[in-house]
This record gives C-alpha cells, structure tokens and sequence, in this order.
C-alpha cells in the first residue's frame, strides 16, 4: 500500500539534495514481461505495440519497456522492479530528436534520480535520424510526422507511461514531472501549455520555443555575417580572445566582483572603441578591424532586416565571445567534454561509453568545430531545419550567401507558429493544476538567444500578472554557461531536486546551487545496460566542485558580501544594474501572447488545422 513519509525531509544530506515528502517504495503486481500484453488504446487514443524484459543495472532490476504508438512514435519506459518512490520523470530530447535517449540531466544531486527510483520515459518524437546526418529534417515530409514531433509525441508518451505504471504497480504515480533543455525545453513548454495536466513540475532550460525563427533566420544570421564572399570567416580565435579581454575590462566588475563572469551581460553595452583599431595600427593583434568589429557588432544584436527591424529580442551577450569560438559564428552546437550534459547539468545525454571528447550522446550536439575554427556545421543545420520550419522549403531558404533577411521570410517563417513554436503565455490552465515550471539559460548561450527565453518570462508576467505568474515560475539565468552546459561559469546544477520540493513540499526555490568542475572532467564508465549505447535511468553523480555560486530567480544577480567569493555563501542576492527595457525592439514579440492551442490533423495527405 504506498504511503507517505512523517514529514519533509531536509535541503541537503550529504552534499546532496532531498525532496519534499519521503514516499513509501510500492512494488510491482505483476511480471515484467506479462507488461507487453497490455492493451493501451483507450488509455493512450491509438495503439500501442509493447515489448518488455528485465534490465539488471546497478540500480537494481528496471522493467524495460520499449514500443511504438501508431503511426511511428517510438519510446521507452523503464520502471523499477524494486525502488519505486510513486514518481515519474519524462525526459526530452535535443535537436530534431530523432533518437530516443532516456538519460537525465540536472540531477546529480537529487537522491531518488540517483538511486533508480523514477520511472524514467522518454521518445524519439516520431521519426528516427541521426542528429547532423543528411536529410535530418526530411521527416517532415511526412505531415503527421510533423505533428508528431511538433506536440504529439510527448503527450502520447506521457500516457502511455502512466497506463504502464497503473498496470504494473497497481496505483498511478503521485508525481509527475518533465525535464528537458534544447528542443527538450521547447518540448517541456508545449506540454505546459499544451497538455497542463499532464505533469505536476517541469524543467524547461535554454527552450528552443521560439523555433521558426530561431532555425530559420537567426540560425542563417550568425552563419552570414561572419563570412566573407569568398566564403572564408572573418573573426578568428585570436580577435575573440581580444574582444572578450576587452568587454571583462569594462564590464567585469559591473556585479560587485571581477571573476571573468558578467552576472547581467544586458548591463555591458560593448563600445567599438574599446577594440577597434585606429589608423595607423601597430599591432593589428591586438584590436579589431572594421570589418571584424561589424560582424561582432551584428552577432550582438541579432538578425534584422535591411531597415533594422529586429527579428528577436537580442542576439548573442557580452561574456559569450569565447564561445563563438567553438564554431557558432555558422558552426555547429560548441563542443563540450564529454559527458558534459549529464555532468553539468546540461539536461543534453553525454555521450555513450567510449565516445571521444567532444562528442555527444543520441540526442545532444554532434562534434563541431573546435576552438579556433569558428566555422562548420552552421549552414547545415540551417539546411536540416528549412523542411520542418516551412511548408514547402526552398532553395533560398539554405542559400546562407544570400538568404533573404526579410519581413517576407519572417512572415514565411511564422506561417507554421501554431504548431512547432511555445509561445503561448496563458499559463493559467498549468497553474490551476498545480504546476510548477522552472526556466533556465545560459547567458553565454550562442544556440538559442538568452533574451528570447527572458522576453517569454517577462511576457508570462505581464499576462498573467507578476504576483499571479510568481505562485508557479521561476526563471534563473546562468552566469557564463553555454548551450545547456559548458562554458566558463557555473554550469553544474540540480533543478530536479528544486522542482519537487517545490511540487511536493510548496516550498519556491529560493536559488540553485551551481557549481564549476574541473575542465575535462567526465562521468565515463559503463551504463549499467550491458553495452547499450545510451546512458541508464538514473542520474549521475554530480562531479567534484572547484567553486560554487548561487542563482538567483530573475532578474536578481548574486553580490558578494565580502572579499571571498568561491563559495555560494559568500553571496547574497541583488538587484540587477540594468534599467531599462528587458529587451530590445522587436518584430516577434507578437507571437509571445496568449494563444489558444490550435491542433492540426492530416487530410487528403496534407497537413491541416482542424
């Protein structure tokens, strides 16, 4: 019979952190290969084929569930023969998915996520690809494939999940929660908005929400105006490197404290002055040509039209220069050590056993350039989003030399909002649930701009109401961290531990606890699955902190109280520096609004609204 522990537990044991309420271990009711015979389709509304066999892993026995949901969603579930705390966790995944990964990210601190005692679910959103292979996005083609990849197969996951636990332990999960950065952040969000009552507590980090023109426009901006005609790149390694030396002189200390960290880049407003070279030059190495100093300039604001209308509300921050280093001026996603994600609380899978540095897991960022070469897969992802972000893709919308930076191609852009973008700001229905959602970005993100997720947060408010929208959000943004991990700052946090006591005990994460680990560092080692290539269930270990700082919920920084500062405590929070607009002008904070879901449905072969 499941039961509930005498009380809360406390913040930390240990150096780890507890959850809300101890609930009681509930065993299964029934074999774990008599799961596949279960007939899902009222539970689920399709159906649902099922494999199942026992997994041993150190953990203990996992009942290891794998299946599909008509037409193509594959996924898997694995529950715990043996430590089942009543919990389920739903993992998303990054890029265009693709490949199902049921690895969990920012949690290394969080027991039950340690111990194996979630059951753990997780899809390929409806199609299976290689992330960076040819033809990546051609699933789309398909146009329930992209309905599928759009919403429905988290949701349908979601469902089958539960229908798994009720049969198999006999009672429903007390608790469900989603976790995901990337498109796994978009995913987290269009299930917020979506599908609300779905879970209890959802993780949504660096949410790729604002996806049409993210993969569209911004994608092809970075890529242009960091090459020349001849096709050669115009900031090299050696000029970041000048550039950032010169925005943490000026700006460094703005917070309180000079430790390379800006812990509000919107209040480093980066004067050409500081580096470009001025006639005649004695060491062009050490400032930045014209030429140089406009790509910067443009990599700053982020793309617009010939009049200078903005297409987002930023682009790349101040801090972030040596980042554009590891290939995002038009390269792929920055490379990280490996098992960076899982390490570092990225929420992206690190990388199976035995992959080099650099390279991740199913579902993370494929090798890119590494630093010095900023240059490479750019263009390619530009080429592998252009058939899931337009209806019918053509040549100019990979044609980076001269792809139309336009209000045209916006407009083009957002024909498809209604189904991939999560945008929608009425959040009413995923509070009146209960729900809790925390947000979280890197402000050293050079993937998915920082301020596009700050002008979600900030429009959530103004909606709904700051006090009304405080009761269920909170938004932490992240000091010198990269793409969901990496980064010069403090990329190593648990927001599973900070999302259920929240859930489960009402108490609002006050700070997360972020830590910065020593370079090169990998979690490694076998997955516990007998060779399989994607990690276990259960999270990994958080690695060993050389520094901790904490984070404050937006818009607060953390301000030193003394001279010390390599520890959380040695902080207390403080209100930003920055006056002003949040953001700047921009064209797409139309779409940001309270919007009724629209759901599509194929008809005749064609994708329609219904």
């Amino acid at each position: 019979m499941a039961g509930i522990g005498i009380g809360l537990l406390g913040i930390a044991v240990n150096g780890r952190a507890q959850t809300a309420e101890t609930l009681a271990v509930v065993k299964p009711v029934m074999e774990c290969q008599e799961l596949a015979k279960t007939i899902l389709r009222d539970a689920v509304g399709a159906d649902v084929s099922l494999e199942a066999s026992v997994a041993d892993t150190p953990k203990g026995q996992f009942c290891h569930v794998t299946g599909v949901i008509a037409p193509a969603i594959h996924l898997e579930v694995d529950l715990p023969a043996g430590r089942w705390t009543q919990r389920l966790l739903q993992v998303g995944c990054g890029g265009l998915c693709g490949m199902i990964n049921a690895s969990i990210g920012n949690a290394g601190g969080c027991e039950p996520a340690l111990n194996g005692e979630f059951v753990v679910a997780a899809t390929d959103m409806g199609h299976q690809a290689q992330m960076g292979s040819p033809g990546e996005g051609n699933f789309a083609e398909d146009p329930q494939k992209r309905i599928d990849f759009a919403y429905r197969a988290n949701h349908l996951t979601a469902l089958t999940a539960k229908a798994l636990i009720k049969h198999y332990y006999g009672q429903p999960q007390k608790f469900a929660y989603f976790s995901g950065c990337s498109d796994g952040g978009r995913e987290a969000m269009m299930e917020a908005e979506r599908f609300p009552e779905d879970f209890d507590g959802i993780s949504a980090g660096a949410p790729a929400m604002y996806f049409q023109v993210q993969n569209s426009l911004n994608h092809a901006w970075t890529q242009a105006v960091n090459t020349r005609m001849d096709g050669t790149k115009i900031l090299a390694r050696a000029k970041l490197e000048v550039l950032h030396a010169a925005v943490m002189e000026h700006c460094d200390a703005l917070d309180g404290v000079k430790d390379g960290l800006l812990s509000d880049p919107r209040a480093c407003h980066v004067d050409r002055k500081w580096v470009e070279c001025s006639a005649p030059v004695a060491d062009a190495a050490k400032c930045l040509t014209s030429e140089e100093w406009t790509a910067a300039s443009k990599l700053y604001m982020g793309a617009t039209d010939a009049k200078g209308v903005h297409f987002l509300p930023g682009g790349w921050q101040p801090g972030s220069e040596l980042q554009w280093g590891g290939g995002m001026p038009g390269g792929g996603m920055p490379p990280r050590p490996a098992g960076g994600g899982n390490a570092a609380g990225g929420g992206m899978p690190g990388p199976p056993p035995g992959a080099p540095a650099g390279q991740s897991g199913p579902n993370g960022p494929g090798p890119g350039p590494g630093p010095g070469t900023p240059g490479g897969q750019r263009g390619g992802m530009v080429a592998s989003m252009a058939p899931v972000v337009f209806p019918v893709a053509t040549s100019a919308d990979t044609n980076l030399a001269a792809y139309p930076f336009t209000m045209e191609q916006y407009t083009r852009a957002k024909e498809l909002h209604a189904l991939n973008d999560a945008t929608d700001t009425d959040l009413r229905p995923f509070a009146k649930h209960g729900g809790k959602l925390i947000m979280y970005h890197g402000w050293s993100d050079t993937s998915i701009a920082p301020l596009i997720t700050v002008a979600y947060y900030t429009a959530v408010q103004r909606d709904m109401g700051a006090a009304d929208a405080d009761k269920f959000l909170r938004l932490f943004m992240i000091p010198g961290m990269g793409h969901c991990g990496g980064g010069d700052g403090f990329p190593q946090f648990d927001t599973l531990s900070a999302l259920m006591t929240w859930v489960e005990g009402g108490k609002a994460p006050a700070m997360l606890v972020a830590n910065k680990v020593a370079p090169g560092q990998s979690m490694g080692g076998p997955d516990g699955r007998g060779g399989r290539s994607q990690t276990a269930p259960y999270a990994r270990e958080s690695q060993p902190a050389v520094a901790s700082r904490p984070i404050y919920p937006f818009p607060q920084i953390a301000h030193p109280i003394g001279d010390a500062i390599s520890k959380a405590a040695d902080f207390s929070a403080a209100p930003s520096d920055v006056h002003g607009p949040i953001t700047q002008e921009w064209v797409g904070l139309e779409l940001l609004s309270p919007t009724a879901p629209v759901n599509y449905t194929v008809r005749d072969g064609k994708l329609m609204k219904e």
